[in-house]
């Protein structure tokens, strides 16, 4: 997939499906998707390369304290860092400084111009199913019947190898 997407950097005018048959990939929608997802994403960091200020709020150091927090998160229990726990982050840098905190708008933006995260959507069952692989064997609790489970969706926030 790599010699794939660097050859089709090498040969922009060729097209992706040209690019999975000469590297031998089987499944050419792969190759599509993700000449798309990185064209897309150097569209994005141009668009906000010139000035957008969104860069302004956080330091450097900060900005990699942010990323390093999230890979943090990922690799220790596997479910990542939510987005409510990048912003809270985020607030307190800002907080330890004696600034303002960040918007909410701001880190919405932010998440989307910063190419090393990415976030994903997961249903309760399957945040239990990683907890219950996760977790040291315990004795199952019985829900009572009649019992009510709360159907909320979480995005959560998890570095992007590769």
């Amino acid at each position: 997939m790599r010699l794939a997407l660097q050859w089709l950097r090498e040969n922009p005018t060729e097209t992706p499906t040209t690019a999975a048959r000469c590297h031998g990939i089987a499944n050419e929608h792969s190759v599509r998707q993700a000449w798309r997802r990185e064209k897309k994403r150097n569209e994005r960091q141009k668009k906000f390369a010139g000035g957008a200020g969104l860069n302004k709020i956080l330091s450097p150091d900060q900005h990699q304290a942010l990323l390093q927090y999230a890979a943090d998160h990922a690799r220790g229990g596997g479910m990542g860092a939510t987005k409510q726990m990048m912003f809270s982050c985020a607030m307190w840098l800002r907080v330890q400084e004696g600034k303002s905190a960040p918007t909410w708008r701001w880190f919405q933006k932010w998440l989307k111009t910063t190419p090393e995260l990415h976030t994903i959507k997961t249903k309760p069952i399957a945040r239990h199913r990683v907890d219950m692989h996760t977790d040291p064997p315990m004795v199952q609790e019985r829900i009572p019947a009649g019992a009510r489970i709360h159907r909320s969706e979480k995005r959560e926030i998890h570095p992007q190898y590769g």
